[in-house]
C-alpha cells in the first residue's frame, strides 16, 4: 500500500507516516509492515466489519442519525453491568439477547474484540434472564442455573361468584 492509501484506510496523518518512514524511528517496523499490506485485503477487512450481520440486527428500526458505530457497539459490550449502559446501549443489549443466536457469540466477540465475561455480566444483570425464551438459551450458553420465572399470581375469585360461573357453564351444556 502507498502512504496515501494507509492514511485513507487507517486514518493516520501523512506527516506521522513520514516520521515512521525514517530509519531511526521506533515505528519504522510498523511502517514497513503497513507498506507491505495489500490494499484489497485491508479494504475487504474494513468492509466486512461495517457490513456484518450484527450491524443489521443492532441498528434495526433505528433512524440513520442514531445508528450505532463499530466503536459504540464495542464500548457498549465492554461494560460490566446492564444498568451502567445508556438507554441506547440497553436497547442494543435487548436486540442482542433476543435476536442473536447463541452460536454467533464467538463471531461477535472476534468482530468487536470484546470479552465473553463482560457479555455474561451484562446478561446476568439484565432483565432478560426472566424472559423464558431468552433465558433458556443464554443460561445454557453461560452455564447458569435457571432463575424461577416470574409469573403473576392468579387472583382468587370469590366463592359466590365462582358458584354462579359454574352454574352458567352447566346451563349451557
Amino acid at each position: 500500500m502507498t502512504q496515501a492509501q494507509i492514511s485513507k484506510y487507517l486514518d493516520i496523518p501523512l506527516t506521522t507516516l513520514n516520521d515512521w518512514k525514517k530509519e531511526d524511528s521506533n515505528r519504522n517496523k510498523l511502517y514497513q509492515l503497513l507498506i507491505s499490506l495489500d490494499e484489497s485485503d485491508i479494504a475487504q477487512e474494513l468492509n466486512k466489519k461495517l457490513n456484518h450481520r450484527f450491524f443489521n440486527i443492532l441498528n434495526r428500526n433505528v433512524d440513520d442519525n442514531s445508528k450505532s458505530s463499530f466503536d459504540e457497539i464495542r464500548k457498549a459490550f465492554s461494560r460490566k453491568d446492564y444498568h451502567e449502559g445508556t438507554i441506547k446501549e440497553q436497547a442494543m443489549y435487548s436486540k442482542f439477547f433476543k435476536e442473536l443466536e447463541v452460536g454467533e457469540l464467538e463471531d461477535f466477540v472476534k468482530t468487536f474484540n470484546v470479552s465473553k465475561r463482560d457479555i455474561k455480566s451484562i446478561y446476568i444483570s439484565s432483565p432478560f434472564r426472566s424472559l423464558s425464551g431468552v433465558a433458556k438459551k443464554w443460561d445454557k450458553r453461560f452455564r447458569l442455573k435457571h432463575l424461577p420465572l416470574v409469573t403473576e399470581h392468579k387472583k382468587s375469585v370469590p366463592s359466590a361468584l365462582q358458584n354462579i360461573l359454574n352454574r352458567k357453564k352447566l346451563a349451557n351444556v
